[in-house]
């Protein structure tokens, strides 16, 4: 049996990087108008969900991003970076510098920053359907 997790309000899953150097921090990923979770395991963690707060789908056993729409990248740093050099990332975090061919986590990385935790997370409220048959999992 499959179980697919759907969030009822847009922008309720979110895939969310970390970045740091020195006392600097970036945030930043994608948000997505819609989506859902698939697992094969039935959920347990509803009992103690809050919306408020939500859930790490890698604290989901089995969960995978399955079917996503409308995603806007976001990006947001730290009062310690300067607004040049937020200016510059950011540029590289939306592909508009022609500068840089690479994606942007290995640019920052080149750049000397450094992944702290790449996480996706799901909250408010919640349907979940019990599936019949497995699904297609695709982005």
């Amino acid at each position: 049996m499959h179980y697919q997790i759907i969030p009822l309000e847009m922008g309720s899953l979110v895939e969310r990087q970390i970045f740091q150097q020195a006392n600097k921090e970036i945030k930043c990923g994608m948000v997505w108008k819609l989506g859902s979770v698939l697992t094969s395991t039935k959920p347990s963690f509803v009992k103690s969900y809050d919306p408020n707060i939500g859930i790490c789908i890698e604290d989901i056993p089995g969960a995978k991003i399955s079917k996503t729409y409308g995603g806007e990248k976001v990006i947001y740093f730290s009062d310690t970076v300067n607004e040049d050099e937020q200016d510059e990332l950011t540029d590289i975090f939306y592909q508009s510098n022609k500068k840089y061919s690479k994606n942007y986590v290995d640019v920052f990385h080149d750049l000397g920053w450094t992944e702290v935790s790449s996480e996706s997370y799901i909250f408010g409220q919640l349907e979940i359907k019990e599936l019949d048959r497995t699904p297609t999992l695709y982005k």
